[in-house]
Protein backbone atom coordinates (compact mmCIF):
# COMPACT_ATOMS: atom_id res chain seq x y z
CA UNK A 1 0.00 0.00 0.00
CA UNK A 2 2.77 2.32 1.01
CA UNK A 3 4.67 1.88 -2.48
CA UNK A 4 1.70 2.42 -4.24
CA UNK A 5 1.49 5.92 -2.78
CA UNK A 6 4.78 6.70 -3.25
CA UNK A 7 4.20 6.01 -6.74
CA UNK A 8 0.82 8.17 -7.09
CA UNK A 9 2.70 10.80 -5.35
CA UNK A 10 5.76 10.89 -7.89
CA UNK A 11 3.23 10.63 -10.91
CA UNK A 12 0.83 13.13 -10.08
CA UNK A 13 4.16 15.23 -9.07
CA UNK A 14 5.12 14.89 -12.73
CA UNK A 15 2.02 15.73 -14.18
CA UNK A 16 1.89 18.66 -12.00
CA UNK A 17 5.60 19.61 -12.84
CA UNK A 18 4.72 19.05 -16.87
CA UNK A 19 1.75 21.27 -16.57
CA UNK A 20 3.55 24.28 -15.05
CA UNK A 21 6.21 23.73 -17.87
CA UNK A 22 3.63 24.10 -20.69
CA UNK A 23 2.06 26.73 -18.74
CA UNK A 24 5.13 28.71 -18.66
CA UNK A 25 5.69 27.65 -22.10
CA UNK A 26 2.08 29.50 -23.39
CA UNK A 27 2.50 32.12 -20.76
CA UNK A 28 6.21 33.20 -21.15
CA UNK A 29 7.64 31.97 -23.75
CA UNK A 30 5.16 32.06 -26.50
CA UNK A 31 3.68 34.92 -24.98
CA UNK A 32 4.05 37.40 -27.95
CA UNK A 33 2.69 34.60 -30.29
CA UNK A 34 -0.59 33.95 -28.70
CA UNK A 35 -1.34 37.27 -27.52
CA UNK A 36 -1.12 38.00 -31.74
CA UNK A 37 -3.47 35.32 -32.30
CA UNK A 38 -6.08 36.27 -29.54
CA UNK A 39 -5.72 39.70 -30.81
CA UNK A 40 -5.94 39.02 -35.24
CA UNK A 41 -9.44 37.18 -34.22
CA UNK A 42 -10.57 40.66 -32.84
CA UNK A 43 -9.19 42.38 -36.20
CA UNK A 44 -10.92 43.01 -39.07
CA UNK A 45 -8.31 44.09 -41.94
CA UNK A 46 -9.28 46.16 -45.51
CA UNK A 47 -6.60 46.51 -48.08
CA UNK A 48 -5.39 49.78 -48.65
CA UNK A 49 -2.96 49.55 -51.50
CA UNK A 50 -0.95 46.33 -52.78
CA UNK A 51 2.84 46.05 -52.97
CA UNK A 52 4.39 46.04 -56.31
CA UNK A 53 8.46 45.33 -57.03
CA UNK A 54 10.49 48.40 -57.99
CA UNK A 55 12.41 49.21 -61.06
CA UNK A 56 15.80 50.45 -60.24
CA UNK A 57 19.02 52.17 -62.12
CA UNK A 58 21.81 50.61 -62.33
CA UNK A 59 22.77 51.69 -58.65
CA UNK A 60 19.86 50.65 -57.28
CA UNK A 61 17.85 54.28 -57.37
CA UNK A 62 14.55 53.57 -57.90
CA UNK A 63 12.56 55.04 -60.92
CA UNK A 64 9.40 53.88 -59.55
CA UNK A 65 8.15 54.19 -56.11
CA UNK A 66 10.10 57.60 -55.33
CA UNK A 67 7.28 59.99 -53.63
CA UNK A 68 4.91 59.51 -51.11
CA UNK A 69 1.56 61.06 -51.22
CA UNK A 70 -0.87 62.06 -47.96
CA UNK A 71 -4.26 60.70 -47.59
CA UNK A 72 -6.70 61.41 -45.41
CA UNK A 73 -8.64 57.80 -44.52
CA UNK A 74 -12.43 57.84 -42.45
CA UNK A 75 -13.54 54.31 -41.33
CA UNK A 76 -18.16 54.76 -41.20
CA UNK A 77 -18.66 52.56 -38.49
CA UNK A 78 -15.91 54.10 -35.69
CA UNK A 79 -17.38 57.83 -36.48
CA UNK A 80 -20.62 58.62 -33.76
CA UNK A 81 -20.53 62.44 -35.44
CA UNK A 82 -21.09 62.18 -38.84
CA UNK A 83 -21.48 65.55 -39.78
CA UNK A 84 -18.86 66.73 -37.85
CA UNK A 85 -16.90 64.49 -39.49
CA UNK A 86 -17.81 65.84 -42.85
CA UNK A 87 -16.66 69.11 -41.86
CA UNK A 88 -13.17 68.08 -41.05
CA UNK A 89 -12.76 65.93 -44.22
CA UNK A 90 -14.12 68.71 -46.20
CA UNK A 91 -11.59 71.19 -44.77
CA UNK A 92 -9.05 68.67 -45.27
CA UNK A 93 -9.50 67.76 -48.75
CA UNK A 94 -11.29 70.89 -49.68
CA UNK A 95 -14.24 68.50 -50.99
CA UNK A 96 -17.83 69.50 -49.89
CA UNK A 97 -19.07 68.48 -47.11
CA UNK A 98 -22.26 67.56 -48.19
CA UNK A 99 -20.63 65.18 -50.65
CA UNK A 100 -18.70 63.78 -47.32
CA UNK A 101 -21.83 63.20 -45.75
CA UNK A 102 -23.39 60.88 -48.53
CA UNK A 103 -20.08 59.22 -48.74
CA UNK A 104 -20.27 58.52 -44.70
CA UNK A 105 -23.80 57.15 -45.61
CA UNK A 106 -22.69 54.72 -47.56
CA UNK A 107 -21.83 50.70 -46.62
CA UNK A 108 -18.57 51.07 -47.03
CA UNK A 109 -15.20 49.66 -44.85
CA UNK A 110 -13.53 52.80 -45.64
CA UNK A 111 -13.09 55.96 -47.47
CA UNK A 112 -9.86 57.72 -48.87
CA UNK A 113 -9.32 61.09 -49.63
CA UNK A 114 -6.20 63.03 -51.36
CA UNK A 115 -5.51 65.75 -48.40
CA UNK A 116 -4.85 69.42 -50.35
CA UNK A 117 -4.90 71.13 -47.13
CA UNK A 118 -3.17 70.09 -44.00
CA UNK A 119 -4.70 71.20 -40.64
CA UNK A 120 -2.90 71.30 -36.75
CA UNK A 121 -6.04 70.10 -34.90
CA UNK A 122 -6.07 66.57 -33.84
CA UNK A 123 -8.32 63.90 -35.90
CA UNK A 124 -11.77 62.48 -34.12
CA UNK A 125 -12.08 58.48 -33.50
CA UNK A 126 -12.10 56.77 -37.08
CA UNK A 127 -10.45 59.35 -39.21
CA UNK A 128 -6.29 59.17 -39.30
CA UNK A 129 -3.80 60.57 -41.92
CA UNK A 130 -1.19 57.91 -44.05
CA UNK A 131 1.38 58.31 -46.34
CA UNK A 132 1.03 55.70 -49.49
CA UNK A 133 3.53 55.47 -51.72
CA UNK A 134 3.23 56.73 -55.78
CA UNK A 135 4.18 54.15 -58.56
CA UNK A 136 4.90 57.37 -60.48
CA UNK A 137 5.65 61.16 -59.75
CA UNK A 138 5.39 64.34 -61.79
CA UNK A 139 9.15 64.06 -62.52
CA UNK A 140 9.72 60.49 -63.26
CA UNK A 141 12.47 59.39 -65.69
CA UNK A 142 12.67 56.80 -68.74
CA UNK A 143 8.58 57.13 -68.91
CA UNK A 144 8.79 55.13 -72.39
CA UNK A 145 11.35 52.34 -70.52
CA UNK A 146 9.84 51.85 -67.05
CA UNK A 147 6.12 52.52 -68.96
CA UNK A 148 3.04 52.56 -67.14
CA UNK A 149 0.33 49.89 -65.40
CA UNK A 150 -3.32 50.33 -66.05
CA UNK A 151 -5.73 48.56 -68.44
CA UNK A 152 -3.30 48.17 -70.52
CA UNK A 153 0.42 48.05 -69.71
CA UNK A 154 3.66 48.99 -71.27
CA UNK A 155 7.66 48.77 -71.04
CA UNK A 156 9.02 47.01 -68.57
CA UNK A 157 6.09 47.18 -66.10
CA UNK A 158 4.36 44.93 -68.90
CA UNK A 159 7.82 43.16 -69.74
CA UNK A 160 7.91 42.00 -66.18
CA UNK A 161 4.84 42.15 -64.81
CA UNK A 162 4.88 38.83 -63.56
CA UNK A 163 8.12 39.44 -61.33
CA UNK A 164 6.85 42.79 -60.06
CA UNK A 165 3.62 41.74 -59.34
CA UNK A 166 3.02 39.94 -55.64
CA UNK A 167 0.40 39.05 -53.17
CA UNK A 168 1.98 41.52 -50.61
CA UNK A 169 -0.34 44.28 -49.64
CA UNK A 170 -0.86 47.12 -46.40
CA UNK A 171 -3.89 46.87 -44.77
CA UNK A 172 -5.77 49.28 -42.29
CA UNK A 173 -6.37 47.26 -38.87
CA UNK A 174 -9.13 47.68 -36.41
CA UNK A 175 -10.56 46.07 -33.44
CA UNK A 176 -13.94 44.25 -33.41
CA UNK A 177 -15.87 42.79 -30.04
CA UNK A 178 -16.56 39.42 -29.85
CA UNK A 179 -19.26 39.16 -32.38
CA UNK A 180 -16.81 40.82 -35.19
CA UNK A 181 -19.43 43.17 -35.76
CA UNK A 182 -18.40 46.25 -33.59
CA UNK A 183 -15.68 48.63 -33.73
CA UNK A 184 -13.86 49.20 -30.51
CA UNK A 185 -13.39 52.63 -30.93
CA UNK A 186 -11.02 53.06 -28.00
CA UNK A 187 -8.65 50.91 -29.70
CA UNK A 188 -7.56 52.93 -32.91
CA UNK A 189 -6.85 51.60 -35.61
CA UNK A 190 -3.32 49.90 -37.23
CA UNK A 191 -1.42 49.97 -40.29
CA UNK A 192 -0.29 45.91 -41.38
CA UNK A 193 1.58 44.81 -44.25
CA UNK A 194 1.16 41.07 -45.36
CA UNK A 195 4.48 40.34 -46.71
CA UNK A 196 5.58 38.61 -49.43
CA UNK A 197 8.79 37.91 -51.35
CA UNK A 198 8.78 41.57 -53.23
CA UNK A 199 11.03 41.02 -56.07
CA UNK A 200 12.70 44.22 -58.66
CA UNK A 201 14.15 44.45 -61.49
CA UNK A 202 17.36 46.05 -61.94
CA UNK A 203 18.50 47.95 -65.47
CA UNK A 204 21.94 49.29 -67.10
CA UNK A 205 20.45 52.73 -66.37
CA UNK A 206 22.08 55.29 -64.72
CA UNK A 207 19.87 57.53 -62.93
CA UNK A 208 21.66 60.53 -62.99
CA UNK A 209 23.03 60.22 -66.49
CA UNK A 210 19.39 59.62 -67.55
CA UNK A 211 18.10 62.92 -66.00
CA UNK A 212 20.71 64.80 -67.87
CA UNK A 213 19.64 63.67 -70.89
CA UNK A 214 16.15 64.09 -69.97
CA UNK A 215 16.85 67.61 -68.49
CA UNK A 216 18.73 68.91 -72.03
CA UNK A 217 15.79 67.65 -74.38
CA UNK A 218 12.99 69.60 -72.37
CA UNK A 219 15.29 72.69 -72.22
CA UNK A 220 15.71 72.61 -75.62
CA UNK A 221 12.24 71.80 -76.45
CA UNK A 222 13.65 68.61 -78.62
CA UNK A 223 11.12 66.39 -80.42
CA UNK A 224 12.70 63.20 -80.80
CA UNK A 225 15.37 60.96 -79.03
CA UNK A 226 18.89 60.81 -77.39
CA UNK A 227 20.69 57.70 -76.41
CA UNK A 228 23.98 56.89 -74.31
CA UNK A 229 25.32 53.28 -74.46
CA UNK A 230 28.66 52.55 -72.48
CA UNK A 231 31.17 51.42 -75.27
CA UNK A 232 32.95 49.04 -73.49
CA UNK A 233 30.15 47.26 -72.24
CA UNK A 234 27.18 48.10 -74.66
CA UNK A 235 25.06 48.94 -71.49
CA UNK A 236 22.43 51.37 -72.48
CA UNK A 237 22.81 54.07 -69.57
CA UNK A 238 19.90 56.60 -70.83
CA UNK A 239 17.45 56.20 -73.27
CA UNK A 240 14.70 59.14 -73.75
CA UNK A 241 11.65 60.09 -76.31
CA UNK A 242 10.16 63.02 -76.62
CA UNK A 243 7.12 64.63 -76.54
CA UNK A 244 6.74 62.78 -73.41
CA UNK A 245 3.64 61.76 -71.55
CA UNK A 246 2.29 61.61 -67.59
CA UNK A 247 2.50 57.80 -66.46
CA UNK A 248 -0.96 58.64 -63.92
CA UNK A 249 -3.08 59.89 -67.22
CA UNK A 250 -2.91 57.59 -69.84
CA UNK A 251 -6.27 58.12 -70.81
CA UNK A 252 -4.91 61.81 -71.97
CA UNK A 253 -3.30 60.67 -74.61
CA UNK A 254 -5.21 57.69 -75.99
CA UNK A 255 -6.88 59.97 -79.21
CA UNK A 256 -3.63 62.33 -79.61
CA UNK A 257 -1.92 62.17 -82.66
CA UNK A 258 1.28 63.53 -81.10
CA UNK A 259 3.07 60.15 -80.76
CA UNK A 260 3.33 60.49 -76.91
CA UNK A 261 3.44 56.67 -76.69
CA UNK A 262 6.07 56.27 -79.39
CA UNK A 263 9.84 55.64 -78.29
CA UNK A 264 11.67 57.08 -80.58
CA UNK A 265 14.98 56.24 -79.06
CA UNK A 266 13.79 52.32 -80.62
CA UNK A 267 11.56 53.55 -84.10
CA UNK A 268 13.42 53.31 -87.27
CA UNK A 269 13.80 56.61 -89.17
CA UNK A 270 15.90 57.57 -92.64
CA UNK A 271 19.19 58.20 -90.90
CA UNK A 272 20.56 60.29 -93.90
CA UNK A 273 24.34 60.92 -93.82
CA UNK A 274 25.40 58.90 -90.19
CA UNK A 275 25.07 56.14 -92.72
CA UNK A 276 28.36 57.00 -94.32
CA UNK A 277 29.71 55.76 -91.40
CA UNK A 278 28.95 52.06 -92.53
CA UNK A 279 29.99 53.48 -95.90
CA UNK A 280 33.24 54.16 -95.09
CA UNK A 281 33.49 51.07 -92.70
CA UNK A 282 32.74 49.02 -95.56
CA UNK A 283 35.24 50.82 -98.24
CA UNK A 284 38.00 50.50 -96.10
CA UNK A 285 37.65 46.72 -94.61
CA UNK A 286 37.09 45.48 -98.25
CA UNK A 287 40.22 47.16 -99.27
CA UNK A 288 38.25 48.79 -102.22
CA UNK A 289 39.08 52.55 -101.42
CA UNK A 290 42.22 53.77 -99.22
CA UNK A 291 42.77 57.11 -97.83
CA UNK A 292 45.22 57.76 -100.63
CA UNK A 293 42.48 57.75 -103.04
CA UNK A 294 40.83 60.86 -104.33
CA UNK A 295 37.36 62.22 -105.74
CA UNK A 296 35.65 65.07 -106.93
CA UNK A 297 33.28 66.71 -104.87
CA UNK A 298 31.72 67.82 -108.20
CA UNK A 299 28.00 69.17 -106.11
CA UNK A 300 26.14 66.78 -107.53
CA UNK A 301 25.99 63.88 -110.12
CA UNK A 302 23.76 61.83 -112.48
CA UNK A 303 23.22 58.40 -112.29
CA UNK A 304 20.55 57.01 -114.71
CA UNK A 305 18.79 60.52 -115.23
CA UNK A 306 18.59 60.95 -111.28
CA UNK A 307 20.36 63.82 -109.89
CA UNK A 308 21.84 63.46 -106.63
CA UNK A 309 23.02 66.72 -104.86
CA UNK A 310 25.32 67.95 -102.32
CA UNK A 311 23.81 70.12 -99.15
CA UNK A 312 23.06 73.36 -101.34
CA UNK A 313 25.19 72.31 -104.22
CA UNK A 314 28.14 72.97 -102.50
CA UNK A 315 31.85 71.73 -104.09
CA UNK A 316 34.63 70.87 -102.34
CA UNK A 317 36.86 70.13 -104.95
CA UNK A 318 39.09 67.35 -105.52
CA UNK A 319 39.08 65.35 -101.91
CA UNK A 320 39.79 62.01 -100.27
CA UNK A 321 37.44 59.68 -97.69
CA UNK A 322 38.18 61.34 -94.63
CA UNK A 323 37.92 65.64 -95.94
CA UNK A 324 34.84 63.96 -97.95
CA UNK A 325 33.69 62.61 -94.38
CA UNK A 326 34.53 65.42 -92.46
CA UNK A 327 32.47 67.73 -95.07
CA UNK A 328 30.07 65.10 -95.64
CA UNK A 329 29.92 65.11 -99.44
CA UNK A 330 27.16 62.98 -101.27
CA UNK A 331 28.62 63.31 -104.65
CA UNK A 332 31.85 61.62 -103.26
CA UNK A 333 30.49 59.20 -101.34
CA UNK A 334 27.95 57.98 -104.36
CA UNK A 335 31.55 57.24 -106.15
CA UNK A 336 32.93 55.47 -102.71
CA UNK A 337 29.19 53.00 -102.75
CA UNK A 338 29.81 52.23 -106.46
CA UNK A 339 33.11 51.58 -105.78
CA UNK A 340 32.85 49.49 -102.85
CA UNK A 341 29.74 47.87 -104.10
CA UNK A 342 25.75 47.44 -102.57
CA UNK A 343 26.44 43.89 -101.48
CA UNK A 344 29.56 44.91 -99.54
CA UNK A 345 27.66 48.24 -98.21
CA UNK A 346 24.60 45.46 -96.69
CA UNK A 347 26.70 42.88 -95.15
CA UNK A 348 28.31 45.51 -93.13
CA UNK A 349 25.19 47.22 -92.17
CA UNK A 350 23.92 43.66 -91.02
CA UNK A 351 27.66 43.04 -89.08
CA UNK A 352 27.02 46.49 -87.30
CA UNK A 353 23.38 44.92 -86.28
CA UNK A 354 21.08 46.72 -88.35
CA UNK A 355 17.85 44.01 -88.87
CA UNK A 356 18.89 41.84 -86.33
CA UNK A 357 16.72 41.66 -83.14
CA UNK A 358 19.28 41.95 -80.13
CA UNK A 359 16.12 40.42 -77.92
CA UNK A 360 15.93 44.02 -75.45
CA UNK A 361 12.70 43.50 -73.20
CA UNK A 362 10.54 46.89 -74.59
CA UNK A 363 9.71 46.53 -78.27
CA UNK A 364 12.02 47.87 -80.61
CA UNK A 365 12.19 48.05 -84.00
CA UNK A 366 14.97 46.36 -86.27
CA UNK A 367 15.89 49.19 -88.58
CA UNK A 368 15.74 48.38 -92.45
CA UNK A 369 17.78 48.02 -95.63
CA UNK A 370 17.03 47.57 -98.79
CA UNK A 371 17.00 44.30 -101.19
CA UNK A 372 20.02 44.03 -103.25
CA UNK A 373 18.11 44.26 -106.19
CA UNK A 374 16.71 47.65 -105.09
CA UNK A 375 20.26 49.03 -104.85
CA UNK A 376 20.96 48.75 -108.89
CA UNK A 377 21.06 52.07 -110.91
CA UNK A 378 20.68 55.11 -109.02
CA UNK A 379 19.69 52.60 -105.63
CA UNK A 380 22.97 53.02 -104.93
CA UNK A 381 22.93 56.52 -104.28
CA UNK A 382 20.14 56.47 -102.06
CA UNK A 383 22.00 53.69 -100.49
CA UNK A 384 25.47 55.46 -99.87
CA UNK A 385 24.22 58.63 -98.69
CA UNK A 386 21.20 57.05 -95.90
CA UNK A 387 18.07 57.61 -97.92
CA UNK A 388 15.54 55.54 -99.67
CA UNK A 389 14.83 52.54 -97.84
CA UNK A 390 17.17 52.61 -94.88
CA UNK A 391 16.22 53.01 -91.74
CA UNK A 392 17.86 53.05 -88.69
CA UNK A 393 17.10 53.62 -84.53
CA UNK A 394 19.22 55.77 -83.08
CA UNK A 395 19.77 52.97 -80.36
CA UNK A 396 21.14 51.13 -83.21
CA UNK A 397 23.20 54.56 -84.37
CA UNK A 398 24.73 54.62 -81.20
CA UNK A 399 25.25 51.17 -81.34
CA UNK A 400 27.56 51.25 -84.31
CA UNK A 401 29.56 54.25 -83.09
CA UNK A 402 30.11 52.15 -79.38
CA UNK A 403 31.41 49.72 -82.13
CA UNK A 404 33.68 52.02 -83.69
CA UNK A 405 34.76 53.62 -80.10
CA UNK A 406 35.53 49.86 -79.02
CA UNK A 407 38.16 49.06 -81.52
CA UNK A 408 35.68 47.56 -83.87
CA UNK A 409 33.59 44.72 -81.29
CA UNK A 410 30.23 45.14 -81.07
CA UNK A 411 28.68 44.98 -77.01
CA UNK A 412 25.44 43.81 -78.17
CA UNK A 413 22.71 46.88 -76.33
CA UNK A 414 21.74 45.86 -72.97
CA UNK A 415 19.23 47.27 -70.62
CA UNK A 416 18.13 44.61 -68.18
CA UNK A 417 21.03 43.49 -65.24
CA UNK A 418 19.26 41.49 -63.47
CA UNK A 419 15.86 40.24 -60.93
CA UNK A 420 16.79 41.75 -57.28
CA UNK A 421 15.42 41.43 -54.18
CA UNK A 422 13.95 44.03 -51.70
CA UNK A 423 17.63 44.21 -50.18
CA UNK A 424 19.51 44.52 -53.73
CA UNK A 425 20.48 41.02 -53.83
CA UNK A 426 20.43 39.68 -56.99
CA UNK A 427 17.78 36.44 -57.54
CA UNK A 428 18.22 36.30 -61.46
CA UNK A 429 20.85 37.51 -63.51
CA UNK A 430 20.85 38.59 -67.14
CA UNK A 431 24.32 38.39 -68.69
CA UNK A 432 25.52 40.29 -71.28
CA UNK A 433 25.33 38.67 -75.02
CA UNK A 434 28.61 37.08 -76.39
CA UNK A 435 30.64 39.92 -77.91
CA UNK A 436 31.72 39.82 -81.73
CA UNK A 437 34.21 41.57 -83.96
CA UNK A 438 32.62 43.59 -86.63
CA UNK A 439 35.80 45.47 -87.83
CA UNK A 440 39.51 44.96 -87.98
CA UNK A 441 41.35 47.22 -85.14
CA UNK A 442 43.32 49.08 -88.01
CA UNK A 443 39.70 50.07 -90.25
CA UNK A 444 37.89 51.27 -86.68
CA UNK A 445 41.37 53.26 -85.89
CA UNK A 446 40.70 54.66 -88.57
CA UNK A 447 37.03 55.41 -88.59
CA UNK A 448 37.49 56.89 -85.33
CA UNK A 449 39.95 59.46 -86.74
CA UNK A 450 37.74 60.22 -89.31
CA UNK A 451 35.21 60.96 -86.97
CA UNK A 452 37.41 63.23 -85.56
CA UNK A 453 37.71 65.37 -88.37
CA UNK A 454 34.19 65.99 -88.62
CA UNK A 455 34.51 68.22 -85.32
CA UNK A 456 38.02 69.61 -85.94
CA UNK A 457 38.54 70.38 -89.74
CA UNK A 458 37.22 73.95 -90.63
CA UNK A 459 34.82 72.82 -93.02
CA UNK A 460 33.43 70.15 -90.77
CA UNK A 461 29.56 69.50 -90.36
CA UNK A 462 29.80 68.99 -86.82
CA UNK A 463 32.15 71.42 -85.16
CA UNK A 464 29.46 72.39 -83.19
CA UNK A 465 29.77 69.05 -81.07
CA UNK A 466 33.40 69.72 -80.20
CA UNK A 467 33.45 69.26 -76.22
CA UNK A 468 36.20 70.17 -73.56
CA UNK A 469 37.50 66.08 -73.42
CA UNK A 470 37.33 66.39 -77.57
CA UNK A 471 34.64 64.90 -79.20
CA UNK A 472 34.55 62.96 -82.57
CA UNK A 473 31.13 61.72 -84.74
CA UNK A 474 29.07 62.42 -87.42
CA UNK A 475 26.19 64.60 -88.72
CA UNK A 476 23.10 63.46 -90.52
CA UNK A 477 20.16 65.48 -92.44
CA UNK A 478 17.68 62.85 -93.20
CA UNK A 479 15.53 64.73 -96.34
CA UNK A 480 12.42 64.62 -95.81
CA UNK A 481 10.35 67.67 -97.68
CA UNK A 482 12.30 68.75 -100.04
CA UNK A 483 10.27 72.07 -101.04
CA UNK A 484 9.22 73.12 -97.34
CA UNK A 485 13.44 72.40 -96.67
CA UNK A 486 12.70 69.67 -93.94
CA UNK A 487 15.21 67.26 -92.54
CA UNK A 488 15.35 64.76 -89.61
CA UNK A 489 18.72 65.66 -87.68
CA UNK A 490 21.24 63.66 -86.56
CA UNK A 491 24.02 63.71 -84.28
CA UNK A 492 26.02 60.66 -82.74
CA UNK A 493 29.70 60.35 -81.80
CA UNK A 494 31.58 59.40 -78.85
CA UNK A 495 33.77 60.65 -75.75
CA UNK A 496 36.13 61.24 -74.89
CA UNK A 497 38.52 61.11 -78.05
CA UNK A 498 41.44 59.48 -76.70
CA UNK A 499 39.43 57.05 -74.30
CA UNK A 500 36.05 56.38 -75.28
CA UNK A 501 33.53 56.24 -73.02
CA UNK A 502 30.22 57.07 -74.08
CA UNK A 503 28.89 56.63 -77.35
CA UNK A 504 25.40 58.62 -77.63
CA UNK A 505 23.02 59.76 -80.30
CA UNK A 506 20.94 62.23 -81.06
CA UNK A 507 18.43 62.34 -83.46
CA UNK A 508 15.14 65.23 -83.61
CA UNK A 509 12.46 64.67 -85.62
CA UNK A 510 11.90 67.03 -88.54
CA UNK A 511 14.46 69.22 -87.25
CA UNK A 512 17.08 71.48 -89.03
CA UNK A 513 20.55 70.34 -90.18
CA UNK A 514 22.47 67.65 -88.04
CA UNK A 515 25.40 70.01 -87.69
CA UNK A 516 23.19 73.30 -86.53
CA UNK A 517 20.38 70.98 -84.36
CA UNK A 518 21.48 67.91 -83.18
CA UNK A 519 25.14 68.79 -82.56
CA UNK A 520 24.93 71.10 -79.90
CA UNK A 521 22.23 68.71 -78.08
CA UNK A 522 25.30 66.16 -78.30
CA UNK A 523 27.66 68.22 -77.06
CA UNK A 524 25.55 69.39 -73.75
CA UNK A 525 24.87 65.67 -72.81
CA UNK A 526 28.38 64.51 -73.18
CA UNK A 527 29.99 67.63 -71.32
CA UNK A 528 27.62 67.25 -68.26
CA UNK A 529 28.11 63.41 -68.07
CA UNK A 530 31.15 63.49 -68.24
CA UNK A 531 31.76 65.95 -65.38
CA UNK A 532 29.18 63.53 -63.27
Amino acid sequence: MEKRIVFLRIVLALMIFILAGRLFYIQVVKYNFYSEKAMEQRIKSFKISEKRGDIYDRNMIPFTDRDYKEYVFAIPKMINDKKRAAEILSEITEISSEKIREDLKRNKDYIRYEIRRDVDFSLPVGIFKLELPQRYSSNSLARHVIGYLGDKKMGLEESFDEVLATDASDSIAVFTDGSRNDYIKGLGVKIQTVHDKVFGVKTTLDYHIQKVVEDVLDRRRIEGAAVVLEVKTGNILAMASRPNFDQNRIEDYLKSSNEEFINKAVSGYPPGSIFKIIVAAAALESGKVSLEDTFYCSGSYDINGVVFHDFKGESHGLINIVKGFAVSCNTTFIRIGEITGAKAILDMARKFGIEKDDGLPIPEQIGRLPKLSDTYGAGIGNLSIGQGEVLMTPLQAADIVATIANDGIRNVPRLVEAVVDEKGEEVKRFPPRESYRVLESNTAKILRYMMRQVVVDPEGTGKRAETFCKSAGKTGSAEVNKELNIYHAWFVGFVPYENPKYSIAVFVKNGDTGGIKAAPIFKEIAEEIIKY
